[in-house]
This record gives C-alpha cells, structure tokens and sequence, in this order.
C-alpha cells in the first residue's frame, strides 16, 4: 500500500511567483536554499530521466505489493533507498527469502544506491524536472515519523517561466499543484502532491511531453 494524504493542491499558473534559475555564484556544494543534507543533481539527460524513472516506477510496485501499513511501507521505503536489506521490517527476508522485494535488495551493490539517494517516488520527477531545465533544490517522499521533515510528497525546484508554463498541465493532470517554496530561497517553487503515485505518473507525462516537444527557452 502507498500513503496518501487528504491535500487540496493548486495546479494553476502560479503567475504572481517570482520565478527563474538561481545564479550559478548561488549555487553552493550544498546546493541552494535554507536545506539541510541535500545536494545538487546537476544536468540530467533525456535518457537518463528515463532510466531513473523506469528503475523508481519498478522498485515503488514492489513496495506497495509487499507493505500493508504505512509503517511498513515506510520500512520498505527505506531499504530500497539504501539497499541495505536490515531496513526491512523485522523477520521480513527471513519469511519472505524468495521475495522479488528482498532478492533485489539481495543483489544490491553495497556501494550503489538504487535512487540515487533520493526518496522513493520524488527521485523519477527530480530527475525529469532536471532534464527539461529545471534546478531541483530538495525533495521529500514525506516519512512515517513524529516529526516528517514534509507532511506530504514535495520538491523544491526553481525554473524559468516559460518552462512552468510547459509544466502546468502536466501538473494539473497528474494531480498534483504548485506552491510557493521562496521562504527558503528566491524564487523557488514547490511541486506537490497527496501521494508519491501523483509524482510518479507526473515524472512519466514529463519526459514523454519532452519526446513531442520540451518546453521553450526564457532566451526565445
């Protein structure tokens, strides 16, 4: 099962924002904005987009097959985040041994991490949000926990007008909605969602809008 929130969310234009990308001298190792923990992912390709969200769109079927609670999921979450089988819930790859969910984590490579080291269901949109021109600055799956850094599923981003143009119907029939993520740095905005299956399908229409045609340059 995957989590969902009761969220009202906005997928207008958000025309009054102030929007566009940061400067370059903006950017610091620790990517940009009032975050903790977060880094820049930098130019994402095409192709690259793909593969992460086909990898997350993989790894989020095993998680909702095999979890029933949202403690559960979040367990499960959290393991294929990490490829560390010891995140799963307790006695779990010793019941379930022929499992696809713990023969991946089986395989895993202790120096990969599967995402990127970005949260299952946010990692696909930050990497197709990045390869259209966007700059991701932190996202968040929204945890199981007393005190969740997001209580929903988000992503900070700053982009060009032009492009959030491109960007609003894709949002608005995936669901999800824009917010105004400026308290943590100029001219970010947020896109947001009740459940990571929004973020999920909105990654998709993403690239796939690309393919047909990306969006236009502040520059034309």
């Amino acid at each position: 099962m995957i989590p969902a929130v009761s969220l009202d969310v906005d997928p207008s234009f958000p025309a009054g924002l102030a929007m566009g990308l940061p400067d370059k001298d903006e950017v610091i190792e620790e990517g940009y904005g009032c975050f903790r923990d977060v880094w820049t992912i930098g130019e994402v390709g095409h192709e690259e987009a793909i593969q992460m969200i086909e990898a997350e769109r993989h790894l989020v079927r095993l998680v909702d097959q095999a979890s029933r609670t949202d403690a559960e999921f979040e367990a499960m979450a959290k393991a294929v985040e990490t490829g560390e089988l010891e995140n799963l819930p307790d006695g779990y790859a010793e019941e379930h041994p022929q499992s696809e969910l713990v023969q991946f984590l089986d395989a895993v490579d202790e120096e990969h991490s599967p995402l990127d080291a970005l949260d299952l269901g946010v990692a696909g949109l930050a990497y197709a949000l990045s390869s259209v021109g966007c700059f991701t600055a932190a996202s968040c799956r929204s945890h199981y926990s007393d005190q969740p850094w997001a209580d929903r599923p988000v992503i900070f981003f700053a982009a060009e007008r032009p492009t959030v143009h491109w960007l609003t119907p894709l949002v608005r029939d995936s669901g999800c909605g824009f917010a105004d993520g400026s308290d943590r740095a100029d001219r970010l905005l947020i896109v947001q969602a009740p459940s990571i299956t929004n973020f999920v399908d909105l990654a998709q229409r993403i690239v796939e809008q690309a393919e047909r045609q990306g969006p236009v340059s502040a520059d034309v």
